[in-house]
């Protein structure tokens, strides 16, 4: 996720106007490469949505 989107989705509307877009998009860039590991690792393709289904329960509102 680029920081521009981000940018561009605040400006929009679609996320709170205090959203910092830099640190998002390091936040959702984390999470991809955590998700990566974890399959590289292993996590079978039936366990990956149930990481991604717990991470938007908990997303943050920057």
């Amino acid at each position: 996720m680029r920081s521009v989107a981000v940018v561009r989705a605040v400006d929009e509307g679609d996320l709170p106007p205090q959203t910092d877009p830099g640190l998002l998009a390091r936040y959702v860039t984390t999470f991809a490469y955590g998700i990566a590991v974890q399959a590289a690792s292993g996590v079978g393709r039936d366990e990956l949505p149930a990481l991604a289904d717990a991470a938007l329960r908990n997303w943050p509102l920057f």
